[in-house]
């Protein structure tokens, strides 16, 4: 906002503009008097709307840069995304995917790429590959350097497992992720739901199943 303040308007006697601005939350204003300087009031005018085109546009600037954040912090925080659009976390009873799907051209497409009988790095490489050659990228490389850690698996299983009570069982992980980082997540999971049984059914068997002997994990059990 830009306001000339004329002889008699303000109790403090100030003549002269004033250019109030909110960027963040925070108001940013500077005076420009008519009495302190030598310079026509069509000179400070021109001064006053310049600053205030500069802190406008850092006002759109942060705006941006929060949007920008805010559609990140979404995309991030589906238990199924893998930081790249186009390609998702997909578990279905013992098998883990890469699902890649999207429209180009008006025409849809969807194809899934096991991680457990692929493996986790050709699994990856294959769905951006596939990704590629559907959207037309250049280079398959701004794609495939984006590659999720393989424990995000893991916030995926916990989703369909705990809330949505998926047909989902540790086979799905135990070929695909060490068994030392399956153990402290399976502790996070008793101390996150100790009061399911049926987890805790499922845990034991796994645990007697591969001879896994932990003593902080059964004192949970």
């Amino acid at each position: 906002m830009i306001k000339t303040y004329r002889q008699g308007e303000l109790k403090s006697g100030f003549v002269g503009i004033r250019v109030s601005v909110m960027v963040e939350g925070k108001a940013k204003q500077k005076y420009f008097s008519f009495k302190a300087s030598d310079k026509k009031e069509e000179q400070l005018l021109s001064e006053a709307k310049s600053l205030q085109a500069r802190w406008l546009m850092e006002k759109n600037l942060a705006k941006s840069k929060r949007e920008v954040a805010s559609k990140e912090l979404r995309r991030v925080s589906s238990p199924f995304s893998t930081g790249t659009k186009g390609i998702k976390f997909r578990i279905s009873h013992n098998t883990c995917y890469f699902c890649v799907q999207g429209v180009t051209d008006q025409k849809r497409f969807i194809r899934h790429f096991s991680i457990n009988k692929l493996g986790y790095d050709l699994a990856w490489f294959k769905a951006c590959e596939y990704l590629q050659k559907n959207k037309n990228y250049t280079l398959l490389d701004n794609v495939y350097k984006n590659k999720p850690a393989i424990e995000r698996l893991l916030i995926a299983f916990r989703y369909l497992y705990f809330y949505q009570n998926s047909d989902v069982n540790f086979k799905a992980l135990t070929s695909v992720i060490d068994t030392p980082i399956l153990i402290l997540w399976f502790e996070q999971l008793l101390l996150q739901f100790p009061k399911n049984k049926a987890f805790k059914a499922e845990l034991i068997d796994y645990l007697s199943d591969n001879n896994i002997k932990d003593t902080s994990l059964f004192n949970l059990l």
